[in-house]
């Protein structure tokens, strides 16, 4: 079974939401972060700082992906396959940690 079908569509349509906000709220920084450059305003540590919020932000997106997982697919494959489930979990904190 996909991950798409142990999701009710509701709640995905909504998750997707808030995951394409989060998206274009990074696109959002990268732009004026670039503009800035560009037009070679702002100190080293403005720049700086923007970058740091947009480092956030990605961070922020990975937390809501995982948190999704976690809340939908892995409650669902504990029941099914727990060691599935392990594994999965293993798989994707070794992706945010590397």
């Amino acid at each position: 079974m996909n991950q798409s079908t142990r999701v009710a569509p509701a709640a995905r349509a909504s998750f997707n939401r808030d995951t394409i906000n989060r998206v274009k709220r990074i696109q959002g920084q990268l732009a004026a972060l670039q503009t800035l450059i560009e037009a070679d305003q702002g100190s080293c540590e403005e720049r700086v700082l923007r970058a740091r919020t947009i480092e956030k932000g990605v961070t922020s997106l990975i937390n809501h992906l995982f948190n999704c997982y976690i809340e939908n697919t892995m409650q669902h494959d504990m029941q099914r396959d727990p060691e599935l489930a392990v594994q999965d979990v293993q798989k994707i904190l070794k992706l945010i940690n590397s």
